[in-house]
């Protein structure tokens, strides 16, 4: 005889659907939890760390600090910056030299950045962090337009 039950196609309609549903459940519940973690730097120890504050002719309410992990990287969390035409550069400063270097741009002014540090950095030495604006004009140096900066210390 003949067996009793669904059709095989309604066995494979309902297993497969159960499977997307599953598949669209789980998903939603990883995005759900990853929506949950605050924006923030990794948890670390902390080498250095230094508060940010207006430079210059920059907003008084601009400000932000930065963070020297020792795994070699700094964190930057900035606020309150002007717009400007260009963009926005990280740099370390000798303030007994005045010598400085790029260690990277800031891509989102109202928020945070992790930026690698050269693994033979003299925090000693270089121990001014400054956050410029910068032109596209294809000049590698500092312009001279200084937003925020802060001296670290640890």
């Amino acid at each position: 005889g003949r067996r009793r039950g669904w059709p095989r196609w309604a066995t494979t309609v309902v297993t497969a659907t159960a499977a997307a549903v599953l598949g669209v459940v789980g998903t939603l519940a990883v995005l759900d939890a990853t929506d949950r973690e605050p924006d923030r730097a990794p948890q670390q120890a902390v080498l250095a760390s230094a508060p940010l504050s207006a430079y210059g002719r920059t907003p008084k309410d601009a400000n932000g600090d930065a963070r020297i992990f020792t795994d070699g990287r700094l964190h930057l969390h900035v606020a309150n910056l002007p717009d400007v035409p260009g963009y926005y550069e990280v740099w370390l400063i000798n303030p007994t030299s005045m010598e400085m270097f790029s260690i990277g741009v800031l891509r989102d002014p109202s928020g945070d950045a992790l930026l690698p540090l050269p693994p033979n950095v003299d925090l000693q030495a270089y121990s001014v962090v400054d956050v410029s604006a910068e032109q596209y004009d294809n000049k590698p140096a500092h312009s001279g337009d200084s937003l925020l900066r802060g001296t670290l210390t640890g």
